[in-house]
Parts: structure tokens; sequence; C-alpha cells
């Protein structure tokens, strides 16, 4: 049915041009007829009268020569005649002529070009011959006018004849093939569908005994085939295709894809950090986006991680490679610390990665700083980081996952030590557009060092599309969009974006299930009362953010709806970053004064609206931050990914909560039944939180349902397994490659 209407919305439009078509040249090809016509007409009538009109004209008999004109005239289609001198002027004209004919222009019109003009409601011809005596000398011209509209009228009749033709032809072809079409096509198709779900079913075994006589007999017979292979597949998929994704599974599925094979993350941060605190170490699980997601993965590769050795005691916890098996109660993977001079770590973390790439690849208006000496900090690093990586895994080709912006020059420093290496890259922040990415001094250096890359996974496709903006605008490099591709110096790299997720089921899981009881053991941690209602923000203390925003919000929330002064208490733990940074140490007391000048504000509450924790916490401690929530607000300025939303979404095992999400946050692509807010809008976001805050039960519970689906059908396995998929594909098109070449 609908092929047929699609050939019907065809077939009209085709019929509706021809005939107008038909219309259009039916009416250019009468007008040349009627004017040869009345032409032939006009001077049929001047022939009979030539040589009495110049027989008046020598007699110098004006009476007779109107008489003459006006006997001409009675003829019903003659609407007057008229005679001119030799001079232009009319020397005599029938009782009907128009005033408005003249003997203006008469050679041109004498030429014999078809001349037309309207007298109130009929179109008249003008024919002009001239009049010759025995001598040939041109004694004047006659002027002829007939009545045309008889011809329109018989040439509107014609085109009425034709369009309903047209409009009776079109209808007996559209429904002949029509009927053609369901004889020949639709109804044979239908039984075929109607087979192929009886032989999915099990109810028909075989398509090929009831088409053998016909015309699909060769297709059906490669149908019968397929099927075939659909049951099998079918049988061995179904449990795998409904089942999440697991730590069991994902540990399956990278056996399955690399056999023994371990994977290897290269990160600036480590997941595991020891400090001296008097006589004492302190191992310390910092709350990092890149960790949470990254280490559940090598845990489950039983892989290898290597990082900054940054804490105060990692030296003495490490072996003398600089290995420590993690995590140090059970022992799941190695991880291999690198150290770094204090120069080195100023001008590569603090300098070229925190006040060069990340403010150029966040748009959130502060001005990144390129100094020289940091870029070269920048490349010492790498090369460190890419000799630890091949010291290591010597002989051995693990599939690497190198993490961000604080490596881009490492993938190509070890193509040239390992030439044979899988090697991915994964940007977990924006990638900002040419425009952007062109004030920086090193941006080609910084974009083939990525491109040494055989895969490089952004969050969004947004951000891939602007990479290979730049490749293409800076590189002399081929940019395959259609493959999402680039290759230059014989190496390709794939550009493609995988939306980073968080484990689950997280590892936190409260011991006690009750979500009421942990949220008033909290309370009673921080001195609020228990009944009040719970925000919270978990965040780096970062200007991207827009912690000052978040806390403009709720006192504009405040403001607005008086009556949740001492009734709603904001909670923001912000884990102090890279507070050697000029800018951070603003931020830290931009923060810090914004809330206690809100504080102040409302200080004959109860108890201060927000509580500002500047301060590290184990996971398992802000994820009872989570538990006890009602909201959590994730206010980016502009973000990646941010895994603190699906955190915060992956804690709520009781199906509670309302999520208040950044539109300029990465997550918000999929996360769409959280509140969605432009965090630069105080006002909307106050609306936001205070929607969450009244939200009834029944759509919580109905939002936080269909959010817990989204983000543990597509959690960090999920997310590892198919960029790893992609590694997979794109080394075994590599072996081939390499085969052929050899």
């Amino acid at each position: 049915m609908r092929l047929s209407l699609r050939f019907l919305f065809l077939l009209i439009p085709t019929l509706v041009a021809l005939t107008v078509g038909f219309m259009w040249v039916s009416y250019k090809v009468e007008s040349k007829w009627v004017s040869h016509d009345l032409r032939q007409r006009s001077k049929l009538i001047l022939d009979s009268i030539h040589d009495s009109i110049l027989d008046s004209l020598n007699a110098k008999r004006p009476a007779t020569l109107h008489k003459l004109l006006n006997k001409i005239s009675r003829d019903s289609r003659v609407v007057g005649v008229a005679v001119c001198s030799v001079e232009g002027k009319i020397i005599s004209r029938s009782d009907a002529v128009p005033s408005s004919v003249t003997c203006e222009h008469l050679e041109e019109l004498a030429s014999g070009n078809p001349s037309f003009f309207r007298y109130q409601d009929q179109l008249i011809h003008q024919a002009v011959y001239a009049l010759i005596n025995d001598e040939n000398i041109t004694q004047g011209h006659t002027i002829i006018l007939h009545d045309s509209s008889y011809m329109s009228k018989r040439g509107d009749l014609t085109r009425k004849y034709g369009i309903a033709f047209l409009l009776i032809l079109g209808f007996l072809v559209s429904s002949l093939t029509i009927l053609v079409y369901r004889w020949s096509v639709s109804r044979p198709v239908a039984e075929l569908s109607r087979a192929i779900r009886g032989v999915l079913t099990g109810n028909i075994t075989s398509l090929s005994k009831s088409f053998q006589k016909t015309d699909f007999a060769h297709l059906v017979k490669n149908l019968d085939k397929i099927l075939a292979e659909l049951h099998r597949a079918k049988a061995t998929t179904t449990e795998e295709s409904t089942a999440k994704w697991t730590v069991g599974r994902f540990r399956s599925e990278v056996q399955r894809l690399f056999g023994g094979t371990k994977l290897c993350v290269i990160a600036n941060r480590e997941p595991c950090i020891h400090n001296r605190k008097g006589t004492t170490v302190e191992t310390l699980f910092p709350a990092s986006g890149l960790v949470s997601a990254l280490e559940p993965i090598v845990r489950a590769s039983s892989g290898l991680w290597i990082g900054h050795g940054s804490g105060t005691a990692d030296r003495e916890t490490a072996d003398k490679n600089g290995i420590i098996l993690v995590p140090p109660n059970k022992p799941e993977y190695a991880l291999k610390r690198v150290w770094l001079s204090k120069e080195e770590e100023q001008g590569y973390y603090y300098g070229f990665a925190n006040e060069g790439l990340w403010p150029l690849c966040h748009i959130a208006h502060t001005r990144p700083i390129f100094r020289e000496e940091d870029w070269v900090h920048y490349l010492q690093v790498n090369e460190k980081f890419a000799r630890a990586f091949v010291d290591e895994v010597k002989n051995a080709c693990p599939i690497t996952l190198v993490q961000d912006y604080h490596f881009a020059l490492l993938p190509t420093m070890v193509r040239k030590l390992k030439p044979n290496a899988v090697l991915s890259l994964f940007w977990h922040i924006p990638w900002p557009n040419p425009e952007s990415i062109g004030i920086c001094p090193w941006k080609n250096e910084i974009l083939l060092g990525m491109l040494g890359s055989d895969l490089i996974g952004f969050h969004t496709q947004y951000h891939c599309n602007n990479f290979l903006d730049c490749a293409d605008r800076f590189l002399e490099a081929r940019v395959d969009r259609s493959n999402f591709s680039v290759t230059i110096r014989g190496h390709t790299c794939f550009v493609k974006p995988f939306p980073i997720s968080t484990e689950w089921p997280t590892r936190y899981q409260p011991t006690d299930r009750d979500f009421i009881k942990i949220g008033h053991a909290l309370c009673d941690e921080l001195s609020i009362p228990k009944n009040v209602q719970l925000g919270v923000g978990i965040d780096r203390l970062d200007y991207t953010k827009g912690i000052t925003e978040r806390f403009l919000a709720v006192e504009k929330l405040l403001e607005r709806h008086p009556d949740l002064i001492g009734k709603f208490v904001f909670i923001q733990i912000a884990a102090p970053s890279r507070t050697h940074i000029k800018r951070y140490q603003d931020l830290q007391s931009e923060v810090q004064e914004l809330a206690d000048r809100i504080n102040w504000k409302f200080h004959k509450a109860e108890c201060a609206p927000i509580l500002l924790r500047l301060s590290h916490h184990d996971p398992s401690d802000i994820f009872r931050y989570y538990r006890a929530a009602d909201t959590c607000i994730v206010s980016s300025l502009h973000d990646g990914m941010n895994l603190v939303a699906k955190e915060y979404i992956a804690s709520r095992n009781d199906n509670d909560g309302v999520l208040v999400l950044s539109f300029f946050a990465g997550a918000a692509h999929e996360l769409t039944d959280a509140l969605i807010v432009n965090p630069y809008d105080i006002s909307e976001t106050a609306n936001a939180i205070y929607k969450a805050l009244t939200m009834n039960e029944e759509e919580r519970r109905s939002r936080m349902t269909r959010l817990r689906e989204s983000v543990s059908n597509h959690n960090i396995y999920s997310w590892a397994a198919e960029f790893l998929s992609e590694i997979h594909k794109i080394s075994q098109q590599q072996e081939a490659t390499r085969m052929v070449a050899t």
C-alpha cells in the first residue's frame, strides 16, 4: 500500500505538469494560428476593396470612402476599417473604429508582426496593409480590425476537452498500474512475508516448497539459507543480547577479542595514592571521573595502569621499578608509577596541560596561557611516559588506552618505539573548533601526536567533527568524513564517538538499603535538622563546573520561595584541584566568599542553606551523599561527559531522586529524563531545583527508573566493550594489510 501511495505521489505531480505544459503549448500554438488566420482574412478583405479605396482617394470622394468602409464593417467579425495617409494621418474610418487606433508605427505593423489589443470586453486583432497604385507607389495604409474573441473561446473549449482527456487517461493509467502492481508484486510479497514469519515462528519449515513455480523461486531459495543461519545465530545469541554488561561478561569479551593480551591504561592520574600522615601511610582513592570510569576496566582485564606517582609516600610503597599491585588488600592489576620533578610537574601539568589545553578546550571564559618552557616540559614528560610504557611491556604488545589531554604527543612517540603497538587515545574533555584551536602555537604538533593512534575517541559526534575539521584545516592529511578517519604519513587513524559511562552495579552499594536512615545519619554528622530536603553537588573545584552559578541559583530559589529557608540545604563537595594555578586559587576564594554571603543573607534560618566542603572524599563517602540527596545538581559550563550525573543515577537503587543537569554536559545527550537547564540562566536553574524538590513521587520514580535503565544498559563495561571492539576491528584490518604487503 505504501509503495502504491508513493507511485501515486509521483504520478499526480507528473500529470499536473503535463496538463500545465499542454495548456501552455496549446495557448502558444493557438495564438500563432489565430494571428495567421486573421491576417489571411484581413488580406482577403483588402484585396476585395483595394481598388475601390484607391479610386476614392484619387477622386477625393471622402463620403464614398466612408460609406465603403462602413459597408465592410457590417461583417460580424470585423470591428472596423481605417485608411491612413502616407503622412500618418487618418483619412477615413468606419464608425466602430476605436478612437485609440492611430496611424503611428504603421511600417512595423505592415511588416507582418501580429498585433492584439484590448477594447472593452473584446480582444482586437489589428492588421495593416499598404495601398499601392499601378506605378508601385504607396498611396497610404489600410487598418483592418477583427474581433478574435471567438477563436479564444474555441481554444478554451479545446483545452478543457484536452485536460479532461488527460485526467481520465491519468486515472485509468494509475488504476491499471496499481492493479498490476497488487497482482504481480504486492500480493506475492505479502504472501512471502507471511511465509517468512511462519518460518521464524516455526510454523513453516521451508519457503522453497510454496514458491517453487513463481518468479520468486531463486530469491526464496537464498532466503531459506539466510533464515536457517538466523535460527542458528538466534539460538546462540538470545541470552547474550538480553544480558546487561557486567564485569564477568566484559572479561569474557576481552578474552574473546584479544586472548591473553592485557589492557594498559596510560593516564596522568593514578587510581591509588599513598600519602604520609605522621608516622602512618594513608591510602587514597581519588574522586576522579577518569579513574572511576577506567579503573573497573583495568581490574576486569588484570591489566596495567601507568600514572604519575604524586603521593608523598608513593615511592616507599612501590618497588624499585615503581610497581605496586592494586588494590592493596586484594590485588587485581598492576600500577606503574612514573616520577616527575617539581619543574616537570609545574610545566607539564600545571602549565601547558591545565593553563593551556584545559581552558582552550573548555569554553568557560578563562584565557589559555602558552609558555615555551611549559611546552618543553610537556614534551619531555610525554617522552618519559612513552619510554616507561615501552620498558614495562618490553616485547609484549598490549592493547593500550592513552587517556586525555595530558598525553596528546604520546601516541606518535610510542608508535616510533613500537610500530606494531595497538594504540588508542580517549579525549575526556571537549575538542574545540579550528578557530579556537588555531591560537595554540603547537597545534600541528598536538594533532600529529594524537594521530599516531589507531583510534581516537571523544564523548560526542560534535567533538569528532571538530577534530576532523582541525586536521583538515591545519595538516596535509586526507580526511575521510564518510569513514571518520584521517590518513597522514601512511598511517590511518579513526575518530569516533564513545560516550563514557560509570560502573554498574557500583561496588559502593550500601549495606543499609534504608535510604531515609542513611539521610538521617548524614544530617546528624553535619549537624542539620533531619526534616530538611538535601541537594548535593560533587565536583573538583574547577571553573568549568559552574559552582558559583549553582550557588546563585540556590540563592534565587530561596528568594522566590522563602518557605524553603531552613527546609532546604545544599551540600557542595569540591575537592581542591590544581591549587598551584592562580585561577584556581582565585576560584576557591570566590566560591567560599559567595557561600558565606548567601549563608549570611539567610542567617536567621535554623541551618545555613549552603554547606561547602573543600576537601577530598572517598568514593564510598560520596555515594552516601548521593543516596541521601533529594536532588543532585550538575551545572557544568562546558564538559565532555560529567560522570557525576551517571554516578548519582547508579547510586539510586531506590529509584528515587531527581537529577538537575546542564545542557552543556555531554551526559545531557543521553540522560533526557533529567531536568535539563542552561546553567548560565540562574532563574531557569532555580526553577528546576524547585521542580525537583516539589515533584511528586510517581514522576520522580518514573524518571529515575528510565535513567537507571539507560545507565545500566550503557555502563562502563558496555563502553569499554564497544571501544575495544572497534580497536580489535582496526587491529585486524592492519594485520590483514601487513600480510598483503609482505
